[in-house]
């Protein structure tokens, strides 16, 4: 994966701090069977989002602290009902916000570098959520 790529995309489509909540604005309005697992007030987790993709970009040198960490994020998603196909919405909707976001200067090359990176994660949170459900 690109680190530099998604760090400056991210930085572009971020600006002013608002994509994850543009994020949820679209998740809700593309998927709205996902919207009564969160609260009322999505500031709180659109911020805790935020810090998580960030943590992920500082962390892609760190095979075993993405396995870990979102192997961790992973089962506790799969214990609030989150589903193999709630990933795919997330990352349609986070690519989506970040396209709208950075406007003109938003690129091809970033899209598919986000959409590579956040099936990644994906892929490691599932792994996550089968191996708490096997322990179970």
């Amino acid at each position: 994966m690109d680190q530099r790529l998604l760090t400056d995309s991210l930085l572009l489509a971020d600006a002013d701090e608002s994509l994850t909540e543009r994020f949820y604005d679209l998740l809700f309005e593309r998927h709205p069977a996902v919207r009564p697992m969160f609260s009322a007030d999505v500031r709180p987790q659109a911020a805790m989002l935020r810090t998580a993709v960030v943590a992920v970009l500082e962390h892609l040198d760190d095979p075993h602290w993405l396995t870990t960490t979102l192997g961790e994020l992973g089962a506790r998603h799969a214990g609030w009902g989150v589903t193999p196909p709630m990933y795919d919405a997330v990352a349609e909707c986070m690519v989506a916000a970040m396209a709208e976001l950075g406007g003109d200067a938003w690129t091809e090359a970033m899209t598919e570098a986000w959409s590579e990176a956040l099936t990644a994660v994906a892929g490691l949170m599932l792994q996550g959520a089968d191996a708490a459900a096997g322990a179970a």
